[in-house]
């Protein structure tokens, strides 16, 4: 019989089957290691995408924050010259009423009265202290004082008569006010 050695043929295909079935694996390797790399390359540009987006949305954030406390101080500042008008007006008005019931008092005094005091506080109410030779105009300066509007009430406090027959008074007197 004829022998022939088949070895270095088996050989060589068993090598190029070898070397084939490690290309693939090679080649499966690199594909893996290209798809990883995508993988990571795409999360990376989102997440660089994605700070993009938070940084420019702090700014907005910050930009609106400043807008927003503007606004307030804004609010603030008009909340206090509404309040300094309201002010203004209140004392306005209140300082008219003082000048009517000044005007009021002074026609309201009879000729032989004298005032000498005018005080006046929000709990005591008006105090007012005069002098005069009669009993009479103190009687009528009592009866004016009654016909004015912006007096409530009134009350005769006290009476003194000095040596010189002069005739000392304290009024007490509440108005719109207390």
């Amino acid at each position: 019989m004829y022998q022939v050695n088949l070895l270095p043929w088996r050989r060589q295909r068993l090598r190029r089957r070898g070397v084939f079935w490690l290309c693939m694996f090679a080649l499966q390797l690199v594909l893996l290691l290209l798809v990883t790399v995508a993988v990571f390359s795409l999360q990376h540009s989102r997440q660089v995408q994605r700070q993009e987006s938070l940084e420019s949305l702090s700014e907005a954030l910050t930009v609106l924050t400043q807008r927003y406390q503007q606004a307030q101080q804004a609010l603030a500042q008009f909340e206090q010259q509404k309040a300094r008008v309201e002010l203004q007006a209140r004392n306005l008005q209140h300082n008219q009423r003082y000048r009517q019931f000044l005007q009021q008092l002074s026609v309201a005094v009879p000729p032989p009265l004298w005032l000498i005091a005018l005080d006046g506080s929000l709990q005591g109410g008006l105090q007012l202290r005069g002098f005069s030779r009669h009993s009479a105009a103190i009687a009528q300066f009592e009866q004016r004082l009654t016909a004015m509007p912006l007096l409530r009430q009134h009350r005769l406090e006290e009476v003194v008569q000095s040596k010189d027959s002069l005739l000392a008074f304290t009024l007490m007197a509440w108005g719109r006010d207390g």
